[in-house]
């Protein structure tokens, strides 16, 4: 199931295309100004993010400035009012991956949300099954199969290499891998979340299999084969 993060202050349309992808069982995080939106994309890890422009605090430039400066590369559609030739210009070349001008077609909506989860990876033909070079996964029934040979991950690295295989190629902070996998309340050692990365890397320790590479300052990125 996608986690999309809305960012969009008008209560009404807020409300409705949070109800529109909630009916299409996506999960949904909404905020109403920029800086809750950067925070929340900052502190969890989702698989898309809907986010307006001319919201209060810092705008949407502003948010997806400061996330593409994060690594984050997470897919954005920009929702606007804001139809200008500049207005498009800008937010694509800030990172933006799609723009849809207001008011919209629920269903072109869905269609554009959807094509975004495309290009992530996060829809398959199988949707309980990740893949990434050698490595096989399934969400469901937690079985890992790594070039090859079937491996019995614990829970916390099972955890650990599905969030890495939701999220190719992005940056994923070592505050939002701790909070996803203890929550935001346990009390964990930053150097615990270390040891399961050493443990993933060496099950992950061959030609076929993608890398995961650290990221100084940041937090880690699941390095995909060329």
């Amino acid at each position: 199931m996608a986690r999309i993060l809305l960012v969009e202050d008008d209560e009404l349309l807020g409300k409705a295309v949070e109800k529109l992808l909630l009916e299409e069982n996506y999960q949904v995080m909404r905020a109403t100004d920029g800086e809750t939106g950067l925070d929340y994309a900052r502190q969890e890890l989702f698989d898309a993010l809907i986010l307006d422009l001319m919201i209060p605090g810092i705008d949407g430039f502003t948010v997806l400035k400061e996330l593409r400066k994060d690594k984050n590369r997470m897919p954005v559609l920009i929702l606007t009012a804001r139809d200008t030739v500049d207005d498009r210009v800008r937010g694509l070349d800030f990172g933006a991956d799609d723009y849809l001008v207001k008011p919209f077609a629920t269903t072109e909506l869905l269609a554009r949300v959807r094509a975004l989860l495309r290009r992530l990876g996060t829809e398959f033909e199988d949707p309980n099954l990740l893949t990434a070079g050698a490595i096989l996964f399934n969400k469901v029934s937690r079985e890992c199969m790594i070039a090859g040979e079937v491996q019995v991950l614990p829970p916390k690295e099972a955890e650990l290499l599905e969030l890495f295989l939701l999220h190719p190629k992005q940056v994923l902070t070592r505050e939002q891998l701790m909070n996803r996998l203890w929550g935001y309340e346990a009390d964990v050692l930053e150097n615990t979340l270390e040891t399961y990365i050493s443990k993933l890397r060496k099950r992950l320790d061959c030609e076929e299999c993608p890398t995961i590479l650290t990221v100084r300052g940041l937090g880690y990125r699941l390095q995909m084969n060329a």
